[in-house]
């Protein structure tokens, strides 16, 4: 075995151990036995580890480079998230996204991707979509930072009377995280949108969070009341 392939192969266990700062030296380390025709795979792990070590302008230097000389599904899902979350949501972003899920249906990455892209151009419930099926594949994203997504998108909708939209875009989610900021939006939306078995069955979820006697306990059995005569 050679040294590069040695040093590779010890930064590749790293970084599936969770060692980043350790698989980042070792595939440096790597580097400097390279053939002129190696150093992909250790450029790789480098710019790998660098996003998780948040060393995020280097990454996707190394992450830009890559896509041009060795697109490897997984290095086209990350660059792809990266310009994603800087905003930088145009075509050859949706295109790298698409092509790393076309190759590898698992990177989680790549449907986060395309959620930030399908969110830019008003897409919400195909946004959605894609972040159920990022966060199924491991993906970490916040109920908080989705619930202000969601209801931001809802509340846009909403004023311009668009209630069956923002209703469908809450139910996209509800159960998927599955939470009171969730469940209490979607029966406040199912309750405007008259659907009222859906809107008690989710105020009645929400009960479950709330102490006796609290205010909005309160107001959601009047809700309920409301909805029953």
């Amino acid at each position: 075995m050679s040294h590069y392939s040695l040093h590779l192969d010890r930064s590749q266990d790293f970084y599936d151990e969770g060692n980043y700062s350790a698989a980042k030296a070792a595939a440096e380390k790597a580097l400097t036995y390279a053939m002129p025709d190696e150093g992909n795979d250790a450029r790789r792990i480098i710019a790998l580890s660098l996003r998780k070590l948040e060393c995020n302008d280097e990454a996707l230097e190394m992450m830009c480079k890559l896509v041009e000389t060795d697109p490897t599904p997984e290095i086209c899902a990350e660059y792809a998230l990266m310009c994603a979350e800087r905003g930088h949501c145009d075509e050859n972003c949706r295109h790298l996204a698409q092509r790393a899920i076309e190759e590898d249906p698992d990177l989680s990455s790549a449907y986060i991707a395309m959620f930030w892209n399908d969110a830019e151009s008003g897409d919400y419930i195909e946004a959605l979509h894609n972040l159920k099926k990022g966060m199924l594949r491991g993906a970490e994203f916040s109920d908080t930072r989705a619930f202000e997504i969601v209801r931001s998108w809802c509340q846009e909708l909403c004023n311009q009377n668009e209630h069956a939209l923002a209703f469908k875009i809450s139910e996209a989610v509800v159960d998927l995280f599955n939470n009171f900021d969730f469940i209490i939006l979607h029966a406040r939306l199912a309750e405007v949108n008259n659907e009222p078995r859906i809107a008690v069955s989710y105020y009645k979820r929400a009960l479950a969070y709330l102490r006796q006697g609290s205010s909005l306990r309160i107001e959601i059995l009047e809700a309920i009341a409301r909805i029953a005569i």
